[in-house]
């Protein structure tokens, strides 16, 4: 158990500071995911903490509550990349159409 605990932190300490470091991220954000990186970890440490939250919100195991959580923030961050990458083609769209117009307009005044 201690091994399967060790790799877990070790993956999950590995990410966070790829993440951290890489990305540009606000403060509130940069906040919200070393909150969720300190809840994680002790949640690895502590297994037996995830299970009296859950008995708080009325689901059988701990186990059951991770999966939720981890099923709600999925689905968000799907729906974060969706709205980016739509709102990336918009611009995209934009630019092509911008360039479009210069270039006719070099060729008409040549």
């Amino acid at each position: 158990m201690i091994i399967i605990k060790f790799f877990l932190i070790s993956v999950l300490t590995l990410a966070f500071l790829i993440f951290s470091f890489s990305s540009k991220l606000k403060i509130f954000q940069k906040l919200s995911v070393l909150g969720g990186y300190a809840l994680v970890f002790l949640l690895i440490l502590k297994p037996e903490y995830s299970d009296s939250i859950a008995h708080v919100f009325s689901i059988q195991s701990g186990t059951d509550l991770i999966i939720y959580i981890v099923l709600a923030l999925t689905a968000l961050v799907n729906i974060i990349l969706y709205v980016n990458q739509k709102n990336h083609n918009q611009m995209i769209t934009i630019i092509i159409r911008e360039t479009a117009k210069q270039n006719a307009k070099r060729v008409e005044d040549e």
